[in-house]
């Protein structure tokens, strides 16, 4: 019953040009830009309303009735099992990066788990009350926790703490030498797989077809070489 309501709402809204979605923060940023801007220039009307959000974030303002659509990185524990279906969106690689300051970037050597484990790394959280927590690509026990990818990166780049960023994110820090890679031993780190997230049995307005569209093409594309 739920699902014939979501499908008779989204066919009472065809049409509209409108667009309301949450995105994390850890979805390329230039690629959304990049899609919005085509968006304005296609529909110079549309009324666009965004969220930045982190982890299961996105999908509680879907349930909430908020944004009818989130971009959520997959391995992001589901809030309501069978309210949400999920679509692979796309891939984002990741890089693990400290201050050229910071102890681990005298290491030449690729550097394993353990040592990675004696310093303090620093971990985007859910900031959502109630949030069930969601840790990738954790070494150890020594964390510091944010809930704001720019304030990580500020973090990182003062030599307070190590951490995996989006490659896209810090390609300029990197280039610049304010941040440096760091070789990983025997620890394969993951690209973020991010989802398309909506209310089961939704259906999507032209307008909301064609900015699914757009962040889809835009961030294949940014996906070569992202917590």
């Amino acid at each position: 019953m739920e699902e014939m309501k979501n499908r008779a709402k989204s066919i009472s809204a065809e049409g509209v040009p409108s667009l309301s979605i949450a995105v994390d923060t850890y979805f390329p940023r230039a690629r959304l830009i990049d899609c919005l801007h085509a968006l304005e220039r296609e529909s110079p009307t549309a009324a666009i309303s965004l969220r930045m959000i982190t982890m299961q974030g996105g999908e509680a303002l879907v349930l909430a009735g908020s944004c009818s659509l989130a971009v959520t990185v997959s391995d992001v524990p589901e809030i309501k099992k069978g309210a949400i279906e999920r679509h692979w969106l796309c891939e984002v690689g990741m890089v693990t990066v400290c201050a050229p300051t910071h102890p681990l970037a005298n290491i030449e050597q690729p550097i394993s788990l353990e040592q990675f484990g004696q310093h303090v790394q620093l971990v985007v959280t859910d900031n959502q009350p109630g949030a069930e927590k969601t840790q990738m690509g954790v070494a150890g026990e020594r964390q510091w926790l944010v809930n704001d990818l720019g304030a990580k990166r500020d973090l990182l780049i003062s030599g307070l703490s190590w951490g995996h960023m989006p490659v896209n994110l810090v390609a300029e820090d990197l280039a610049a030498g304010r941040l440096v890679e760091l070789r990983r031993r025997a620890w394969h780190l993951r690209p973020l797989v991010f989802v398309l997230s909506r209310m089961r049995g939704s259906e999507l307005s032209p307008f909301e077809e064609r900015a699914v569209q757009l962040l889809a093409d835009r961030a294949v594309s940014d996906s070569s070489q992202y917590p």
